[in-house]
């Protein structure tokens, strides 16, 4: 069976089909045979791909000898081609590691056969080679946690989590770190607080005190939302501890005059104030002059009396 040159070459420049039959090793004629045309439309094919003469030369060789047509082995390929060759899969370790196993220097350029002894040895350890990069730990991003826990998570919402596991913003993150992430993620979805997350990772201690970085840390972790809940409570918060510390030092001033009372303390103050007046300008101090000098001595405030002051009988 036979095919027509304007058949093959059908609507083509003549500049690409002179580069056809050249690369195949063919000459124009009025006819091919059919293992002829497939190398020719294999050799097509290779040009549209956009690869170089270097390399379609190459790869033609195995359907030349499939064929049995004449082979040119006297060509070469750039490190560029012989890379290529390989899928582009190989690290430059790699590329060093398998010329020297067939004993080749790095250069810029490869006999045809040399590139046979290369690509041959990589075939050989190709499993070997994957099978390593298998085992090698993975450099994930910000994204690719995010991929492995929520899909549809926001990125705002992954950098509020990372925190709670002991993860900061980083350009990488190792396997483990993914892990760490993901398990995150499953306690925050099962209901867990962002304190009670930390806990379990070990960034929060259940119990002790905990520094103003660490309150400071917990608060960066909430919701804009959660944290405006948060101010709203504490200012509530302080406003009634307020009037619990005012009323215990209220409590507190009066359980110290009634102790000055009954001690005779007070007693003893009016009595001095009243001496010292006496001699300067001839007055008896007042009961609440008396006082305000004995809380100034003891360092007591004198805050507005309780509504119902209950003082011990003297």
């Amino acid at each position: 069976m036979t095919e027509r040159y304007d058949e093959l070459f059908a609507n083509q420049p003549q500049e690409l089909c002179q580069r056809v039959l050249s690369l195949s090793g063919f000459e124009g004629k009025a006819e091919y045979l059919e293992h002829e045309s497939e190398i020719i439309r294999e050799c097509f094919g290779y040009i549209e791909s956009g690869k170089s003469d270097g390399l379609i030369r190459y790869l033609l060789r195995d359907s030349q000898v499939n064929a049995e047509l004449p082979v040119n082995n006297e060509g070469t390929l750039s490190a560029a081609e012989l890379h290529e060759l390989t899928g582009a899969a190989l690290s430059e370790e790699e590329i060093n590691k398998i010329l020297d196993v067939v004993d080749l220097e790095k250069k810029e350029e490869y006999s045809f056969q040399e590139a046979d002894s290369f690509l041959e040895t990589y075939s050989a350890i190709k499993s070997e080679l994957e099978s390593q990069k298998d085992n090698e730990p993975q450099a994930l991003t910000l994204l690719d946690l995010k991929q492995r826990a929520i899909p549809d998570m926001s990125l705002s919402q992954v950098l509020q989590l990372l925190p709670l596991c002991g993860l900061k913003e980083q350009d990488t993150y190792t396997d483990e770190q993914a892990l760490r992430f993901v398990e995150c993620c499953e306690l925050r979805t099962h209901g867990k607080t962002p304190r009670e997350i930390a806990q379990h990772f070990g960034v929060v201690k259940s119990t002790g005190s905990r520094s103003v970085e660490e309150v400071a840390e917990d608060i960066a972790n909430l919701s804009q939302m959660q944290q405006q809940k948060l101010v709203e409570t504490l200012a509530e918060t302080m406003v009634n501890q307020r009037a619990q510390v005012e009323h215990i030092i209220t409590e507190m001033t009066y359980v110290g005059l009634s102790n000055s009372i009954n001690n005779g303390d007070l007693e003893a103050m009016i009595d001095i104030k009243t001496d010292e007046n006496l001699k300067k300008n001839g007055t008896v101090i007042t009961i609440q002059a008396a006082v305000e000098t004995l809380m100034e001595e003891r360092g007591m405030l004198l805050p507005a009396p309780p509504q119902n002051p209950t003082l011990p009988s003297s």
